[in-house]
């Protein structure tokens, strides 16, 4: 005896059953897209820095001092005093600067980060005016014929910059116990040149043995750096 035959179910039951399968389909795939994004979403936000979107963050632009390429084709070092160039102190310096004022939420460019500084002097105020820089901090070292001079002097050119220059020159003379030489209006180029508040720093004098031997201790250019970060974090507060 053969077996019965099994009923055939209807056209419109069968594609009714496909598409009750597709909506299952549909909802697991979708769910598990759902998954997967969200989990690339927290991967990305645990990995990126948590800080404030650029818009919202003060920026400075630090200018290691020299480091240009004279007509000569020789490097401009600045100052070379017992075997210390001021260009390499000034370098270190405006990198420990850098990670001081990232540390305190701000956005820090550097004119240079190496021997070579691709920008001209009017070129370096350009990109600050560029990346709207809300202050330019030049670094340099002071250096004369005569081992005597020695001290912190801090210049400015536009009045509204003297403010901030007033302050960096109090809290570097107190806190890391240099002689007070006072600001000073320089016509520097990158003063002159700057369209937001912008100061020249010169910390110390590299021709003088006592004050060399300090900065060319890494311990020093850290405090320092420290010191010109909250100096800046301050005059933006205000």
């Amino acid at each position: 005896m053969q077996p019965m035959p099994k009923p055939r179910q209807s056209p419109s039951k069968v594609r009714a059953r496909q598409r009750v399968r597709w909506r299952k389909w549909s909802l697991l795939l979708a769910l598990l897209m759902a998954a997967l994004s969200l989990g690339l979403w927290r991967f990305i936000a645990s990995h990126r820095p948590q800080t404030l979107p650029m818009a919202h963050r003060p920026i400075a632009v630090i200018d290691a001092g020299h480091g240009a390429i004279l007509t000569d084709g020789l490097l401009d070092a600045g100052a070379v005093w017992f075997g210390l160039r001021e260009a390499d102190l000034v370098m270190d310096l405006a990198r420990r600067l850098q990670a001081a004022l990232e540390r305190r939420g701000w956005v820090a460019i550097l004119t240079r980060d190496g021997e070579v500084t691709p920008f001209s002097l009017s070129g370096r105020t350009a990109l600050a005016r560029q990346v709207g820089a809300n202050v330019f901090v030049s670094l340099h070292l002071n250096s004369s014929p005569s081992p005597k001079p020695h001290g912190v002097s801090v210049f400015y050119w536009h009045p509204e910059s003297e403010p901030l220059a007033a302050l960096l020159q109090r809290r570097l003379s107190q806190r890391l116990k240099l002689r007070d030489r006072g600001i000073q209006r320089g016509a520097f180029v990158v003063l002159l040149t700057a369209t937001m508040p912008a100061v020249l720093v010169e910390l110390g004098f590299l021709s003088n043995p006592q004050e060399a031997r300090r900065l060319s201790d890494p311990v020093f250019r850290a405090q320092a750096a420290e010191v010109i970060a909250a100096a800046l974090q301050e005059w933006w507060a205000k």
